[in-house]
């Protein structure tokens, strides 16, 4: 500080040089820039993540209800006598196999999926697999389903 100011001018160059000093440099200014991305881009990437966990979990528990929906279907072509008139004629509706529903070898029921289901983007495709197995004297029916669609 110059010699002979007094109190008054003492003041007022500590008061310019708290003004000069009140502002944020450009190397400032560029960290706290940076350090907000990072922030918004990781909550944006958490969101993301989120959104496309739930439109997975979305298709899959479509794909369970469709699923019990065929197999309750199923459950009504048990019968102990094929000649007795049936639904259907004893064919599940929208199977390939033009077969009964319970006969062993692979049927194909997509068609007994909806087509909001079946159709593009999704392209579900249903089949099941039937085996005869010995059940003590009786012969019992294995069933096993294999639904895909895409993500």
């Amino acid at each position: 500080m110059p010699v002979g100011l007094s109190v008054r001018g003492r003041n007022a160059l500590r008061r310019r040089a708290r003004v000069a000093r009140r502002g944020y440099t450009l190397v400032e200014t560029m960290i706290a820039v940076l350090l907000v991305s990072v922030v918004v881009t990781s909550v944006f990437s958490m969101v993301l993540t989120a959104r496309t966990g739930v439109n997975k979990s979305g298709k899959k528990g479509q794909a369970v209800f469709y699923l019990r929906e065929v197999v309750e279907a199923l459950k009504t072509y048990v019968t102990a006598d094929l000649t007795a008139p049936g639904p259907n004629s004893w064919q599940l509706p929208g199977d390939t196999c033009g077969c009964w529903a319970l006969q062993a070898g692979a049927h194909n029921a997509t068609g007994y999926l909806p087509t909001s289901f079946t159709g593009a983007p999704t392209s579900g495709q249903l089949t099941y697999d039937v085996i005869d197995m010995a059940c003590g004297a009786a012969t019992c029916k294995q069933v096993t389903f294999n639904l895909t669609w895409n993500e």
